[in-house]
């Protein structure tokens, strides 16, 4: 397990750049794609029984290997991930890691490097071809999206109504909302249809959804907000409180270079707690894997708490010594800020979750906001740009108060 956690912590330098406008390449970007693209071709032809070089890391069956003793050792990736090799971002080369395939395609196609995580490209017929239904749906789906953004618990239904509020599944019954919590690192989310005209309301995550609605043809995200022609205004009272930076680094993106440490701090104690680190790899998967994706410019506002949640339960399982530390890393996990993404000419605050944590050491608990972010508008590339006193402009339990900026 050692072996393995140690390869999955350094890779997530290579995630800080989360997928989102990008204004050039670097002059390694496009040959670390397609580095990457062959790497996987490559894991696709491996079986348990390849021979390999002692230290040599790979993908099989979609599970992450490396070679001990000439023979690879098998460790499963943790549930919705998958092995992949993945372009590095700030440097020449590629990692090995577990991610969900959507991103890792999208990460790939982030380099110029074309035909997916393979560069086996589509058929023709597959590309230029689309149901006459296809790009309707997705439009459909992003409408429902942003409907559902816009929904609460108390929110008027008809009975039999499926929906997604905060991030949960909902279906009406005597005219409320009953919500049911999707599985850690997924949010309730409306869905094209592929085979046939509609959409399906389902638990996905941000990126898969982004991905397969972005495939109809359909522009502007999860909920058909362009990135290209932004009309959100920030109130008034919020001017007053930006915090300006003359750091060139903002014009792309707020990234911070602690990430890593903050993983590698989960893992240490995790390591040594005495509990079931081997059932779902909780050492890895909630600091390098989870961990990491949750505090990510594009993550899903409500991944971080979800993760959060997840380490205080491991730190109350049995066996665990050390559960007070355990806890303690979980809520310094939660306050954390996320990076934050230039958006056509805007770095806007990272959107709040907006439902209550499982756990009651977190109540309350929220992640704190970058110097140099927007105090007034809120959003990422999937959610698009959106005004202080909309949902999730304000943690959960809070209210926006647009005419102070503030949330009571």
């Amino acid at each position: 397990m050692r072996a393995f956690s140690v390869v999955l912590l350094p890779l997530s330098a290579a995630l800080l750049a989360s997928a989102g406008p990008v204004d050039r390449r670097a002059a390694f970007t496009l040959a670390n794609g397609q580095a990457a693209q062959n790497l996987n071709a490559h894991f696709a032809t491996l079986t348990p029984d390849s021979p390999c070089t002692d230290g040599q890391n790979a993908c099989i069956n979609g599970q992450f290997a490396q070679c001990a003793g000439g023979k690879f050792a098998i460790t499963g990736c943790a549930g919705g991930l998958q092995c992949v090799a993945l372009p590095l971002v700030n440097s020449p080369g590629t990692s090995v890691t577990c991610d969900t395939a959507a991103d890792a395609a999208a990460r790939i196609a982030a380099t110029g490097a074309t035909g997916g995580l393979t560069g086996r490209s589509l058929p023709e017929s597959s590309i230029e071809k689309r149901a006459a239904f296809t790009l309707a749906n997705g439009q459909a789906a992003q409408a429902l999206n942003a409907k559902f953004a816009t929904l609460a618990p108390d929110s008027s239904c008809t009975p039999g109504e499926n929906a997604c509020v905060n991030g949960q599944f909902a279906q009406c019954a005597n005219g409320n909302f009953v919500t049911f919590p999707c599985a850690g690192g997924l949010q309730c989310v409306a869905l094209p249809l592929v085979n046939s005209a509609g959409t399906s309301i389902t638990c996905d995550t941000t990126a898969d959804a982004v991905t397969r609605i972005a495939a109809t043809g359909a522009s502007g995200g999860l909920t058909g907000r362009s990135l290209e022609a932004r009309q959100a205004t920030a109130p008034p009272a919020c001017a007053a409180k930006a915090k300006r930076s003359t750091d060139m680094e903002l014009v792309r993106r707020i990234a911070q270079s602690d990430l890593p440490a903050v993983a590698q701090s989960w893992q240490d104690l995790c390591l040594k707690s005495g509990g079931d680190i081997t059932t779902n790899s909780p050492c890895v998967t909630l600091a390098g894997v989870n961990g990491i994706n949750a505090l990510l410019a594009n993550s899903d506002p409500c991944a971080q708490q979800d993760n959060a949640d997840a380490m205080i339960d491991f730190a109350k399982s049995a066996g665990v010594t050390n559960q007070d530390a355990l806890i303690a890393n979980a809520i310094a996990f939660r306050k954390h800020p996320r990076n934050a993404l230039n958006i056509n000419g805007v770095v806007p605050s990272t959107p709040f979750c907006t439902r209550a944590p499982r756990n009651p050491e977190l109540q309350g608990v929220v992640n704190a906001q970058l110097d140099g972010v927007n105090p007034g508008l809120f959003g990422s590339p999937a959610l698009g740009v959106f005004a202080f006193g909309a949902a999730g402009t304000c943690p959960f339990g809070q209210t926006p108060d647009v005419a102070t900026c503030t949330c009571n």
